[in-house]
């Protein structure tokens, strides 16, 4: 027991400290990590309770640099997006699956490494688009980030308000994922104490992330976000190809 809290609230830290750096990531870091001392059943749900338990402290920061202009957007597009998704589980293997996103995502970044760029007002169509894929992707398997985030780093905002506005829109799509899960019971008890058991590490890796972050310089941002999206692009890639 000392064992699975200790790489649980390992996992949570190191998540949580991406988080407040980049304003993404805790999903992505925390899935596999608490993957390796919870259920897997038990993971997501504890790491949606997390998302939204997280933003709390800072909401009030984040919603002032926040671009809500593009969130009006996002939501309404994965809100449709997810049952989308969940339609093409059923039709596509999962390899097929990673290995698509994989080279979404791999695609998206390179362009970005080669400074493309959005109008810094796109189309109100171009956002829900990208929402709508946003919410596809989460359906599909989990991972619906990757493209908003891709999309507010090819927007050229600052790198406060990428991070805030990344801030908003996942404790906002954590909030309608968790009252989903509450609604169809995959959130008990275990879940709640162990979400509690994570506070105080949650909120100590987001305060030295936030720390960082206030003290980097504006293009470590960019640069530790598009590393972050390389790697997962990588590893999915890897993960259908290598996979039997």
């Amino acid at each position: 027991m000392f064992w699975t809290i200790s790489i649980a609230l390992a996992g949570v830290f190191a998540a949580s400290f991406l988080r407040g750096f980049t304003g993404f990531g805790f999903g992505l870091a925390a899935v596999p990590l608490l993957s390796l001392a919870l259920p897997p059943a038990q993971v997501v749900p504890f790491v949606m309770l997390l998302q939204v338990v997280v933003v709390i402290g800072g909401i009030r920061q984040a919603a002032w640099s926040c671009d809500w202009r593009s969130i009006v957007g996002l939501i309404p597009g994965g809100v449709i997006g997810i049952p989308i998704g969940l339609l093409i589980l059923t039709a596509f293997t999962a390899n097929t699956v990673r290995l698509t996103i994989g080279l979404i995502i791999a695609g998206s970044v390179a362009l970005l490494w080669r400074g493309a760029r959005l109008p810094p007002k796109p189309s109100f169509w171009v956002t829900m688009g990208v929402g709508l894929l946003g919410g596809t992707i989460s359906g599909v398997a989990s991972m619906g980030g990757p493209p908003i985030v891709v999309y507010l780093l090819a927007l050229g905002h600052s790198a406060i308000k990428v991070r805030s506005t990344s801030i908003i829109y996942f404790m906002l799509a954590g909030a309608m994922s968790s009252s989903a899960m509450l609604y169809r019971g995959l959130i008990d008890r275990d879940i709640v104490l162990w979400t509690v058991i994570a506070i105080p590490a949650t909120y100590f890796g987001n305060w030295l992330g936030t720390w960082a972050f206030h003290r980097a310089k504006p293009h470590h941002h960019r640069m530790t976000a598009l590393s972050v999206l390389s790697v997962l692009s990588v590893v999915l890639i890897a993960r259908a190809l290598l996979s039997d």
